[in-house]
């Protein structure tokens, strides 16, 4: 699959079991739309590793000057709980 604009955000997590329920929750229905509002967000994606609670997480960036934006810091300086 090609990169969906020039830049990405990529991040790997280890989620315990008891917890993954939660996590599911909160990334597909808080974290993901949240960071996809921002604008130059153009896709987020989660994958799993099999049997396990490892997960490789991309967000794909128009620019990387997308980080370095207002709207970007706003979230990143308010974090969903």
């Amino acid at each position: 699959m090609k990169l969906l604009g020039d830049a990405a955000i990529a991040m790997w997590w280890s989620v315990d079991d008891a917890h993954l329920a939660e996590f599911h929750e909160w990334h597909s229905r808080e974290h993901l739309p949240e960071r996809l509002s921002i604008p130059g967000f153009n896709r987020g994606s989660r994958w799993r590793q099999e049997n396990s609670g490892a997960f490789f997480v991309i967000y794909e960036l128009a620019t990387y000057a997308i980080l370095t934006s207002d709207a970007y810091r706003a979230r990143l300086n308010n974090p969903t709980p």
